[in-house]
């Protein structure tokens, strides 16, 4: 991981490690090749307009793709900062990185392994997808949402046994 100087690094990072939500999804994608797709995403809920305006300007300053949805209609403003672009979750996860210390092995593994992967289109086919999956369970577990998931390494094992 490459570290930055930044001083709103160490900032955002708390933020990652106790408010942020760091997920990969599996879903059906009839039109794929293999029937399925996998998304990446960290959402991070925030109550003030101050902490999003710094992590919206950090992103700025570093070119990372992302989205604000804010909520007026509750009796505080609430916002939902998202990285969902792999290259730019990739970058803000490792700007922060040096920084975690409760997902610090799951954003290691997910930057170092699993965006690579996915760069490379193991996602598009059935064997090296399988693979994909193993980490992906692996990641779950360090950033604690296993068994969450309708869509583990055992419904692709059920799924396609003629693969493996």
């Amino acid at each position: 991981m490459t570290e930055c100087s930044d001083w709103r690094s160490p900032y955002i990072a708390g933020l990652v490690d106790n408010h942020a939500s760091i997920t990969i999804t599996i879903g059906k994608q009839p039109e794929g090749r293999i029937g399925f797709r996998i998304q990446v995403q960290c959402r991070i809920k925030l109550s003030g307009k101050d902490s999003t305006d710094l992590i919206t300007e950090f992103c700025d300053d570093h070119d990372i793709a992302y989205r604000v949805d804010a909520d007026r209609e509750t009796t505080y403003d609430s916002y939902q900062f998202v990285v969902s672009r792999r290259d730019s979750l990739r970058t803000f996860l490792q700007l922060v990185a040096p920084y975690l210390i409760v997902r610090d092995g799951a954003v290691t593994l997910l930057c170092e392994k699993i965006i690579p992967r996915l760069n490379d289109g193991y996602h598009h086919e059935k064997k090296t997808f399988i693979s994909l999956i193993e980490d992906i369970e692996t990641f779950r577990e360090k950033v604690g949402r296993a068994n969450r998931s309708k869509y583990d390494i055992n419904y692709f094992r059920n799924e396609w046994d003629d693969v493996l």
